[in-house]
């Protein structure tokens, strides 16, 4: 794993770890990648005495949290709301994060495994990221969550919870870096390809205020923490390499996020390096990935409420008697098309009206991600369970 350390500074507390048999432990893989270490990623633990769960409102809000009482509970914004805001109902048949009704079930429909020439950039991207598998963005969200759902988060239980954030920064494809702020961290599950990690902070560590409001005081009454700071960063991993960094800008309701969906001792199985950012005032999604298994070598693209722009290149099939080296792919040559989402089947060409406000030319994300075999490609696809499968270090336990 490739991360440096900034500590600003750091509290030692007591530690509550949850196993594998908590929240989503025991999980079944999704999408046939049978034996993923995914499978037994266990839930956020929670602390001893919770008062029972809190709220959520909006993700990015300040709702109240799980764990402990209302007055001393500290508030942890959620992914999963604020990205299923802006993915069109329309583009997701994973019936889990869709209400099916008559007008959108076909939608829904069964699709072939493998890619043909008969799937278009549009239908492709439905398959392979809004179907049930592994590589299905919005469970894997809405699982962070509910892992951080389930911890207890009460000021006066958890010294990290008030701590200074530790600056740690992921090294990540072409050259790009993604830094993240932390206070508290907590493994769960047992050793081995079971195990996992999350860690989470607020740029500001959140101040403990007495009845007084005092910052820094605490009353015979009780105390109440104070809101962090208007940026949150989550960060979750294992030693196969599913993980993921996150940035919920509570100011704005966006979201920016690299996900690795890998596997270290299945290559075989998917291995797809994402990065996400979900704009809130803009209400568009735009999401840049590489990788093998996924459908894709490279895809980058953007979606409105009606309508979603696809640029990329789709997996090709080896020639005749051709023999593809390790480490390599076949890639289809790069296209692009324009699709509404009540008709992903047609694609009404790059360059149509639907698309202006979403296509290329105003992408957010600059670098584009590539796991073909040109010499421009700057992602190996052998090597992405790299990216997360170290937990950082320096960070105070839960």
């Amino acid at each position: 794993m490739r991360i440096w350390l900034g500590v600003l500074l750091i509290a030692t507390i007591g530690c509550g770890n949850d196993d594998a048999s908590g929240g989503e432990a025991g999980r079944g893989g999704e999408g046939g990648d049978a034996g993923r270490s995914d499978a037994g990623r266990g839930g956020g633990g929670g602390g001893a005495g919770r008062a029972g769960s809190g709220g959520a409102a909006g993700g990015g809000g300040r709702a109240a949290g799980s764990g402990g009482s209302d007055s001393t509970r500290l508030a942890l914004p959620q992914v999963y709301p604020l990205v299923r805001a802006n993915t069109p109902t329309g583009l997701i048949r994973d019936p889990r994060f869709q209400m099916v009704s008559a007008a959108s079930s076909r939608n829904v429909r069964s699709l072939p495994q493998a890619l043909t020439a008969s799937i278009n950039l549009a239908v492709a991207v439905q398959e392979r990221l809004y179907s049930m598998g592994p590589t299905a963005i919005l469970r894997i969200v809405k699982d962070l969550d509910d892992r951080v759902a389930g911890l207890d988060t009460d000021v006066s239980r958890h010294a990290c919870l008030t701590s200074d954030p530790v600056s740690v920064t992921y090294a990540l494809p072409g050259g790009q870096t993604f830094t993240v702020k932390l206070q508290c961290f907590q493994s769960f599950g047992t050793p081995g390809a079971g195990a996992g990690w999350l860690a989470f902070g607020f740029d500001k560590a959140p101040f403990v205020r007495g009845d007084a409001g005092d910052a820094g005081t605490e009353s015979d009454a009780g105390v109440e923490p104070a809101d962090g700071g208007d940026h949150f960063y989550l960060i979750e991993g294992q030693p196969g390499g599913m993980g993921g960094a996150y940035h919920i800008d509570r100011a704005n309701g966006n979201v920016e996020a690299w996900i690795a969906v890998a596997e270290k001792t299945i290559p075989m199985n998917s291995q797809v390096i994402m990065h996400l950012l979900s704009r809130k005032p803009e209400k568009t999604l735009e999401l840049a990935f590489a990788g093998s298994a996924v459908g894709f070598c490279s895809a980058h693209l953007k979606t409105s409420a009606d309508h979603i722009f696809v640029q990329g290149r789709t997996n090709g099939a080896a020639a005749p008697g051709a023999i593809i080296a390790p480490g390599t792919q076949v890639c289809d040559a790069a296209r692009a098309g324009c699709f509404a989402i009540a008709a992903l089947e047609v694609d009404l060409g790059p360059d149509a009206n639907g698309c202006s406000a979403i296509a290329a030319s105003t992408f957010d994300i600059a670098t584009e991600l590539d796991a073909s075999s040109d010499s421009g490609a700057n992602v190996s696809f052998a090597n992405i369970y790299t990216y997360f499968d170290e937990p950082p270090t320096g960070i105070p336990a839960f």
